[in-house]
């Protein structure tokens, strides 16, 4: 199932990154704002969220021309581990009165969870990282697809992992769900772009914490796959994954 295009430029684009403050959001978020998105930025430490906020206001936004700013970022904490759905409906609200409208929704966000065999896998754990990694950003993306359907474009992304055959507990599970979810959707809603985008082995704490005998020369940056995940914004399938 294709898609037009959408142009490389995100300037008068309104932008949702769930996770924004881990490796990849961080580096999507100012991609992205060096090419004039406005941006909301979700994450759970709000420490973390004004840090990169103020580093985008002080270090991104002044190389833009004027015309092709976007906003300064807008920036909301919050814990999806115990999310209840009035506290979806609170936070898209806050975006269709600031914005009336999502043109992209990017799930950065993830957990790690246990790595352990399956067989002696801790129930609450499981039950945590399925949904933190699964549930959570189906529920974000359902209750903003009223503003996605606002947009002339609407665009869905996923970070996905390809995970790994044994050990990977729930993390790995909630990552294949992913990837049928994209599936699912794509054939459900055509006129929505829905797609993910697999980095592979990208230096970061949750690929620190699945893989740690990995060194940090046997990972990419975070900043080096964005070239990859604006191509495949611009020219990618939906319902499909791409794999670096």
């Amino acid at each position: 199932m294709s898609h037009a295009s959408p142009d490389t430029s995100f300037t008068g684009q309104v932008v949702l990154i769930n996770g924004a403050t881990g490796a990849l959001g961080t580096a999507t978020a100012q991609t992205l704002a060096a090419r004039g998105a406005s941006l909301i930025l979700l994450g759970r430490k709000l420490d973390a969220l004004e840090r990169l906020a103020d580093d985008i206001n002080a270090r991104v936004l002044p190389e833009l021309p004027a015309a092709d700013r976007g906003e300064p970022p807008l920036i909301q904490p919050v814990d999806f581990s115990g999310a209840a759905p009035e506290d979806y409906e609170q936070l898209v609200a806050g975006i269709e009165a600031e914005f009336g409208r999502l043109d992209l929704l990017v799930h950065a966000m993830g957990s790690a969870g246990e790595l352990a065999p399956l067989a002696q896998s801790d129930l609450m754990k499981f039950q945590e990282s399925l949904h933190v990694n699964l549930t959570a950003p189906f529920a974000l993306t359902r209750r903003a697809w009223p503003l996605l359907e606002q947009s002339s474009n609407p665009r869905v992304l996923f970070f996905t992992d390809r995970g790994t055959a044994a050990f990977g507990n729930a993390y790995t599970i909630a990552h294949a769900g992913l990837a049928q979810m994209i599936r699912q959707w794509a054939e459900e809603s055509p006129q929505t772009w829905i797609a993910g985008f697999d980095p592979g082995a990208v230096n970061s704490h949750s690929r620190h914490t699945r893989f740690p005998g990995e060194t940090a020369e046997d990972r990419q940056s975070p900043c080096s796959v964005m070239p990859a995940l604006l191509d495949w914004l611009a020219q990618g399938e939906s319902g499909a994954i791409r794999r670096l």
